[in-house]
């Protein structure tokens, strides 16, 4: 219930966010408003001042400015209107929400009841708990391959590895490390972090790209990307990727970003 009650609140601040600013933009708006009609293969424009006048005064090419400033106080008035309605029913349902929903009904049982029953949901921390624990086989190492480890004494590939696995620990964001996935017709693949969104309970890749100054490599990337993707895995929505060359390696502020913008 939390979760409904957090996502409308958020949509409430961004609709108040939109509402103010087009109070603005209206509050210097034209007088008038706008007719378009067509003329044969053209589109002209007319300032209407007298709602009795139909026809208007016709703008040309020098008074384009004033079509568009009335075709936007005509679309600002609209969008204002929609985001007044919208506003009404999001508090309309806030003051209808019931403390509890069907779902938390679970958490506010005895622990000796809790022992008996199957919940609707599992609780946050028993999922993520439970999704932590997963016993997996990562993609094994060479002998030669260089030695790192993450602060909870993992062994990854590369140093950006280590700052992007323990940049996730900080945050408390769950995660497995090349975790395998198996996709139909292309076998088993190892992305090289499988992360639980803790808000929505569903599982973010994250590949980092370390060699892209390497041709080859850099091909292989494309080749990665275009395999993700028609998985139905697309970048910006439940794939990140983080690139780096010699010359411009990954820093934490990049890390940092990726985690806010697409984990919190």
């Amino acid at each position: 219930m939390e979760n409904i009650r957090h996502l409308l609140e958020a949509r409430e601040e961004q609709l108040m966010k939109i509402k103010k600013e087009k109070e603005i933009s209206l509050a210097s708006a034209p007088e008038g408003t706008l007719r378009v009609c067509s003329h044969g293969n053209r589109m002209q424009y007319f300032l209407r001042n007298d709602p009795k006048d139909f026809s208007g005064r016709y703008l040309g090419k020098k008074d384009r400015h004033i079509a568009q400033a009335l075709a936007q106080k005509d679309y600002d008035e609209k969008v204002l209107k929609a985001v007044g309605k919208e506003l009404k029913a999001i508090q309309k349902y806030l003051d209808a929400l019931p403390e509890t929903c069907a779902e938390d009904i679970y958490e506010k049982l005895h622990k000796a009841r809790k022992e008996l029953v199957h919940p609707l949901l599992k609780p946050e921390s028993q999922y993520v708990k439970d999704w932590q624990e997963v016993v997996y086989q990562g993609k094994s190492f060479w002998e030669d391959s260089p030695i790192h480890y993450t602060g909870k004494n993992e062994r990854v590939r590369s140093k950006s590895e280590v700052m992007i696995a323990d940049q996730l620990a900080m945050e408390g964001i769950p995660y497995h490390y090349e975790y395998p996935m198996d996709l139909k017709g292309w076998g088993v693949v190892y992305p090289d972090f499988t992360i639980l969104n803790i808000k929505n309970r569903k599982e973010v890749y994250w590949e980092h790209l370390g060699r892209m100054d390497d041709s080859g490599y850099a091909e292989m990337a494309v080749k990665k990307i275009d395999m993700y993707e028609q998985h139905g895995i697309y970048p910006g929505e439940n794939l990140i990727l983080t690139y780096e060359t010699k010359k411009y390696p990954l820093n934490l502020k990049q890390v940092q970003r990726k985690i806010q913008k697409y984990l919190k």
